[in-house]
């Protein structure tokens, strides 16, 4: 999966309730850390938050040093969005990918 790191996560941003966010994209098989406004995300991808604050070099290494070497990145690669005809509306199957998601979350929030 390929990771793209924005290059102003050591700066604050002035206005809004903006979160430093991983935002993972299975459908192209991307993910970006990015500061994005909080609550506003993409229902095609898992947003993971990983600080309100900005980061410095060391903390972005290690999380970019999580991402890399997750080994449930292929399950989360691997997720099928569908029309979840029990909810009404499109969404996320049941699988592997929601206990990675959760599993890379946790150790997104301890690397920082």
């Amino acid at each position: 999966m390929q990771l793209s790191i924005d290059s102003d996560l050591n700066a604050r941003y002035a206005a809004g309730d903006w979160v430093i966010t991983l935002t993972i994209h299975p459908l192209d098989n991307t993910a970006r850390l990015a500061w994005n406004p909080q609550d506003l995300s993409d229902p095609q991808t898992f947003s993971l938050p990983v600080s309100r604050r900005p980061l410095n070099r060391k903390a972005i290494a290690a999380i970019e040093n999580v991402f890399t070497s997750f080994d449930g990145l292929d399950d989360i690669a691997n997720a099928e969005w569908a029309y979840l005809h029990n909810q009404n509306r499109s969404g996320w199957e049941e699988g592997p990918w929601w206990d990675a998601v959760g599993e890379l979350g946790y150790l997104l929030r301890e690397a920082v």
